[in-house]
């Protein structure tokens, strides 16, 4: 075989290989209304994400001055964090026919996960389902996790890991309308949810004990939004940008109402903070149609100005917080005596109090 023909051979065993490699974004539900991301490994490159993890290692280090098992826990949970790279969640909405259940979903988190470190997540006996063993999150509960692969796990709902898994082994029908435009997003954010279903289709059960209702105000939202795309970007200054479909343009225009009241509320409580007013006034609320837009972009020098404010913030919070050293009392001088002379009967002693 000639050199060229070993190139030929070598270049496509290569391209049949990173086509088998499989994609994180493929196995997701194919008929997901709501999906999900976040880029941890680019928000730990942030500068936002560095400042993060330092006040996040100095509570570990303060924690662990009053409670050993806090820090450890801390710790671990610090470490974890940095072995995750980026994580992804899809999900088809509460079945129509059912009420008070929980969503279907599928949690894919991409990074350099030990299967040693994720033992306390898997309970009991494994199932072997194809080439990979499938746990449980816990004995009363339904959830499942596995690992496709060294560095993807797989969390959810039995169903929808078992399909994942399938789709894993190469069982991948064509991307959804949906999964293209959230893979677009996902080039320039960070974090993005993206949505074309009613956000009440997603919501929990609440009934059981453990479950909280969710707030007046959080569910008035709720109810009226009808799809959502939401981006978040660190990775040159501060970007955000969040749209909902609502069910009408009055509503949009209502929506949009509220969210600037809510905002002069929390502004009044705020007013010495430049700062403050300063996210406040790049902040952009409005409605146009039946869409609610809500956008603000902040330049590196800007977000940087940003975060030394909240650092400043803090530290004077914090040392508002110690309390003053106790005051001491002065120390009393014990009692003497008082001799008083040319007394009838000769001289007198009298004890002083000081």
């Amino acid at each position: 075989m000639t050199s060229n023909s070993k190139l030929l051979v070598w270049v496509m065993a290569a391209a049949v290989s990173a086509s088998a490699q499989t994609n994180v974004w493929e196995l997701g539900d194919p008929d997901a209304k709501l999906l999900l991301g976040i880029d941890l490994k680019k928000l730990r490159e942030s500068t936002v994400g560095q400042a993060m993890r330092e006040q996040m290692n100095t509570q570990a280090v303060s924690a662990g001055a009053a409670s050993p098992f806090q820090a450890s826990m801390q710790a671990m949970a610090l470490g974890l964090l940095e072995q995750i790279d980026r994580l992804y969640l899809s999900s088809p909405a509460n079945p129509s026919a059912k009420t008070g259940s929980n969503p279907p979903f599928l949690l894919a988190v991409e990074g350099r996960l030990p299967v040693a470190q994720m033992k306390p997540f898997m309970q009991g006996v494994s199932r072997r389902y194809r080439t990979t063993n499938v746990y449980r999150t816990s004995k009363t509960d339904t959830t499942s996790v596995a690992l496709v692969e060294d560095g993807t796990l797989l969390l959810g709902d039995e169903k929808s890991v078992l399909a994942a898994i399938d789709r894993h082994a190469g069982l991948r029908p064509p991307p959804s309308a949906l999964l293209t435009r959230a893979q677009a997003l996902a080039s320039t954010r960070d974090f993005w949810i993206i949505s074309d279903e009613p956000l009440s289709n997603f919501q929990a059960a609440t009934t059981g004990a453990g479950n909280r209702q969710i707030p007046p105000l959080a569910a008035q939202i709720v109810s009226q939004v009808k799809g959502l795309d939401l981006g978040l970007s660190l990775r040159d200054g501060f970007q955000f940008e969040l749209g909902l479909a609502t069910e009408s343009p009055a509503a949009a225009a209502k929506m949009a109402q509220l969210f600037t009241d809510q905002i002069q509320t929390a502004m009044a409580a705020q007013v010495n903070k430049p700062e403050t007013a300063e996210i406040v006034r790049k902040l952009k609320i409005g409605a146009e149609g039946n869409r609610l837009n809500v956008n603000m972009s902040l330049t590196k020098d800007e977000f940087q100005q940003q975060l030394q404010a909240a650092r400043a913030a803090r530290a004077t919070a914090a040392a508002a917080a110690i309390p003053p050293p106790a005051v001491q009392p002065t120390p009393r001088p014990a009692p003497g005596k008082i001799t008083i002379y040319g007394l009838d009967g000769g001289p007198r002693e009298i004890q002083t109090t000081h």
